[in-house]
């Protein structure tokens, strides 16, 4: 008999993170693979945040469940800044980061979970490993991958409350970002169904014309704000992401509060001094590194677009972060002459023909049959390219264009995606 829970019977760990783990091992081992499967930032943690962590690396208390008040105060006054939103450091709770945030709210949560497919590989199994069953509201292609009012309708409408919508703004895997005008309309059909929005916006500092709306901003009284610092700051493996609950949900940010106290207790102290510390004293030069950071992202995301695009390959260009999801569907007979009838199988095709990694759309809850990927466009030097970038800024002379900086900074992009290319063409 197992001891698993029946609903959990064949349960595994993230999709995303076993397979980065199989290419890091495979990499290691001396096989030549661009690795297009995995999103983690290219880039350094900014030096001034370094230097706030070694000040702090001493300190080795417990601190508050909900996180330090400092740190708490210039998070809401970080928002306000770049969000125009007046946030209560009372009702942010921080923690190790976003990620256990949201598997807390869907803990305590009593109501429909709600998923918005394609979806992060992690809100499906988090959903599960709460007890729910969750609900999927499919997005489509020719919507750029996002939400309509309709959607929501069409899904939630007739089902007995409460709802919980998970809305990921900037898109992962897709890479779009939600327009004003778009996340009114959503939040409209929202307060007529009384839906909660969980609104996962951990890429927002990352849209690369700089232009992000805020679900807070529209639905205050009903969006759970989660966010961290992961992307923007390249600091994911310092895990510290946090979540703002408005006042009209305050039974719930008390209950994932005391869920915090009773697992993960708080964040690292020196993190979240450090960080504090870093919003206090050096925006300026924080605010100019993700601008730098998405000045390049945005560059070799253009690149990565064009060159798959002119190939045949349906694309939606990427808006932020670090992701795009190339449609194969071009070559699906050429494919099917292979023996490669699904994304998994193409995307296992792709790994050993050419050497190129990707995840197929069927890990973030489109169909087996679907021939779309999310393509991660990060395999590149962030360090190296940061500096070229400052240098470029300061040369009164240079005129280089954004495919000319990817063909001189990121070879591996460079690549990977013209590898790819070359065999789509092949098989058309």
């Amino acid at each position: 008999m197992s001891l698993l829970r029946e609903d959990l019977l064949g349960y595994s760990g993230a999709s995303n993170l076993a397979f980065n783990e199989e290419i890091k091992r495979r990499k290691a081992n001396g096989e030549d693979i661009v690795h297009f499967g995995f999103g983690q930032s290219p880039f350094p943690v900014p030096d001034c945040l370094v230097q706030k962590l070694k000040e702090f690396a001493h300190v080795h208390d417990y601190l508050s469940v909900a996180g330090d008040l400092e740190l708490r105060k210039e998070i809401c006054k970080f928002h306000k800044e770049q969000d125009d939103i007046d946030l209560d450091p009372d009702n942010l709770i921080v923690a190790p980061g976003s990620k256990s945030l949201i598997y807390l709210v869907m803990t305590v949560f009593r109501g429909n979970v709600w998923i918005a497919a394609p979806a992060w590989t992690t809100y499906m199994p988090q959903a599960k490993l709460a007890g729910h069953t969750p609900r999927i509201i499919n997005q489509y292609e020719e919507n750029g991958w996002k939400l309509t009012p309709n959607d929501i309708k069409n899904g939630i409408e007739g089902v007995e409350g409460p709802h919980l919508l998970i809305l990921t703004n900037p898109g992962n895997p897709s890479g779009c970002v939600y327009s004003r005008e778009e996340l009114q309309n959503l939040t409209e059909v929202c307060q007529s169904l009384d839906v909660i929005v969980l609104s996962d916006e951990i890429y927002a500092r990352l849209v690369f014309n700089g232009e992000f709306t805020c679900m807070s901003k529209l639905y205050p009284e009903g969006t759970i704000l989660t966010s961290g610092f992961s992307k923007w700051v390249g600091a994911g493996g310092w895990r510290l992401g946090y979540a703002y609950f408005p006042p009209k949900l305050s039974e719930l940010k008390s209950a994932v509060q005391s869920g915090c106290s009773h697992t993960h207790s708080c964040a690292a102290a020196p993190v979240q001094f450090a960080v504090a510390a870093g919003l206090r004293d050096c925006m300026t030069d924080l605010m100019d590194y993700a601008k730098r950071a998405r000045m390049i992202l945005g560059w070799v995301s253009e690149f990565c677009y064009r060159t798959l695009t002119d190939a045949g390959v349906k694309c939606q260009a990427s808006e932020a972060g670090y992701y795009f999801m190339p449609n194969f569907e071009c070559i699906r007979e050429g494919l099917k002459n292979k023996g490669v009838k699904t994304g998994q199988q193409m995307c296992d095709y792709f790994l050993q023909e050419i050497g190129v990694a990707l995840m197929p759309s069927s890990s973030f809850l489109l169909s087996e049959e679907d021939l779309s990927v999310r393509f991660c466009f990060v395999p590149f030097d962030g360090a190296a390219c940061l500096k070229e970038v400052e240098k470029l800024e300061t040369s009164a002379f240079s005129k280089q264009t954004g495919d000319e900086f990817v063909r001189a900074n990121c070879p591996e992009i460079v690549k990977g995606v013209e590898k790819l290319a070359i065999l789509v063409k092949s098989l058309l």
